[in-house]
């Protein structure tokens, strides 16, 4: 597993598509597509922004907090026919245990928590851009 850190959300193409970018130490760049209320979430965990009432993934967290849980790391593990998998680590008291999540949600979870990232060297060397920006870059 690599350390990698949440970068960027950004709009892609017409305006109707949207990325999150996710940049390891080495500058590699993992693009992934997710929907418009994912990015809304996450921008806005990342913002530190709060709304007037609870929206999903703040919801989730103070239900986990009310638990004793906490989310200790997200982790990006396979890539398979265009469909990203992803993993929440959670703590209890000291014991470990892992649900299966869509990385958006994932993402949109240590947005607001400042957990680590980890996504797998499988998944680095299938879908990363390397030197991303270095040369111009892409625009999104």
């Amino acid at each position: 597993m690599i350390e990698a850190k949440l970068e960027n959300v950004a709009v892609a193409g017409d305006g109707n598509q949207f990325l999150v970018l996710l940049k390891t130490a080495d500058g590699d760049i993992l693009p992934i597509v997710i929907g418009p209320l994912e990015a809304m979430s996450i921008a806005a965990g990342r913002a530190k922004e709060s709304a007037p009432r609870p929206m999903t993934h703040d919801l989730l967290l103070s239900i986990l907090g009310l638990l004793n849980v906490q989310v200790k790391r997200v982790e990006i593990t396979d890539l398979t026919e265009g469909t990203f998998y992803a993993k929440l680590i959670l703590d209890n008291r000291g014991i470990e245990f892992e649900v299966d999540s869509r990385p958006s949600d994932a993402l949109a979870l240590i947005a607001r928590t400042d957990a680590p990232l980890f996504i797998a060297e499988s998944v680095i060397d299938q879908a990363a851009l390397s030197d991303f920006g270095s040369s111009g870059g892409v625009e999104a």
